[in-house]
């Protein structure tokens, strides 16, 4: 009787493992590969400006147009 509990005892034991294994192999195999890093979900980009149009705005802003510039309206809070 005492052969047939141990018996018991070690299938289940293996049957445990065996889960255990295919759990763990299977969250490996969904991971991302190593050094990757995951989205972060940013939306920022680096948009470098045209030089041609940096320098069409250096040549609109002379210093007569500075000094008579205003600051531009700015909403309300409330």
């Amino acid at each position: 009787m005492r052969r047939r509990t141990v018996s018991r005892w070690a299938t289940a034991a293996v049957l445990l493992a065996a889960v255990v294994a295919v759990a763990a192999w299977r969250s490996a195999a969904g991971a991302p590969p190593p050094g990757t890093e995951p989205d972060s979900g940013s939306t920022r980009s680096d948009v470098l400006p045209n030089p041609d149009e940096v320098d069409e705005v250096r040549d609109y802003w002379t210093p007569e147009r500075m000094k008579d510039a205003r600051p531009a309206p700015m909403p309300e809070d409330g």
